[in-house]
């Protein structure tokens, strides 16, 4: 078994194979960045029945990415003005998705770390970055569910998140990937939250999300970006020059992926099981709030 990659496997999804064999002559169409009408729909629908939300609208809204990972990366190169006369900060939790540092370094933020330690319940404490950080901030990425650490971003998080961002005018950029893989109660999104006090336009707000974990569909390439309107084409304009396009027939795919819980309950109950299992095994502690991996307590942690 190879460790050494956070990856879910387990079988394809029973539609895959069908969907795809109806509908590969795609591979003979160029398809746009900004993903087909029938994939969006597809997205805009899951968000609101995943979420609640009244309103997403997919034209406006939503953009189809190949993954998330160059839509994490890319999104501080559409946001992060390295012309300013002071260079603005991207901030993240640390630790962190690695892609978040290469990211703030290459657009020409100055990255600003917030350490998730045992200290403050292993997620970002808001009220300890100064002010002078806040002020200055051109994004902030989150993660909830937070990989590596489990943690899972509240409600108060958010709103409190959303507070200074209309405040400081900043970009809050929520990675939740990891949003289908949770120990009890599926945990809130950020344009839940946004919705849920008022801000049903997503000001300030950009969240992305994958199938790779979702439906354990690493390969698959495919995942989303949603919030508000301004941001998202901005976005898209950046995307028009350098965002790969998922194929035709793989956006098929994805759209019957977000279309269906069948096989998103199934791949949980596994998840469940097996942390389960690990520490039953390992005879202390419980599995975290929102997580798939187990981090052992070595004496050197960097070797």
């Amino acid at each position: 078994i190879d460790a050494g990659a956070g990856e879910p496997r387990f079988p394809l999804p029973s539609f895959v194979r069908p969907v795809l064999e109806a509908n590969i002559d795609g591979f003979s169409r160029y398809p746009t960045t900004r993903g087909s009408e029938f994939l969006r729909q597809a997205i805009a629908g899951w968000l609101m029945r995943r979420y609640g939300l009244p309103a997403v609208d997919y034209r406006t809204q939503v953009l189809a990415a190949i993954g998330t990972r160059e839509a994490l990366f890319a999104v501080a190169h559409a946001l992060v003005n390295p012309e300013a006369a002071e260079k603005p900060y991207v901030l993240m939790p640390n630790p962190m998705y690695q892609v978040y540092l290469g990211a703030a370094v290459t657009a020409g933020a100055r990255p600003w770390l917030m350490p998730c330690t045992a200290a403050t319940g292993f997620g970002p404490d808001w009220d300890a970055v100064p002010e002078s950080v806040w002020a200055g901030a051109a994004m902030v990425y989150v993660c909830s569910p937070s990989n590596p650490t489990g943690w899972i971003a509240s409600r108060d998080d958010y709103a409190r998140l959303l507070e200074l961002a209309e405040h400081h005018d900043f970009t809050i950029v929520a990675d939740e990937c990891y949003s289908e893989i949770h120990a009890e109660a599926p945990p809130p999104g950020l344009l839940e939250v946004a919705a849920g006090t008022g801000r049903h336009d997503f000001a300030h707000c950009l969240v992305m999300n994958s199938l790779s974990k979702r439906s354990a569909l690493p390969g698959l390439r495919s995942g989303l970006i949603a919030g508000d309107a301004r941001l998202i084409a901005r976005f898209a304009k950046l995307r028009s020059y350098t965002g790969p396009a998922t194929p035709l027939p793989l956006q098929r795919i994805a759209a019957a992926a977000w279309s269906d819980e069948a096989h998103v309950e199934a791949h949980l109950a596994i998840f469940r099981e097996s942390l389960h299992a690990f520490y039953e095994a390992w005879g202390e502690g419980s599995a975290p709030a929102g997580s798939f991996f187990v981090w052992l307590p070595v004496a050197d942690d960097e070797a």
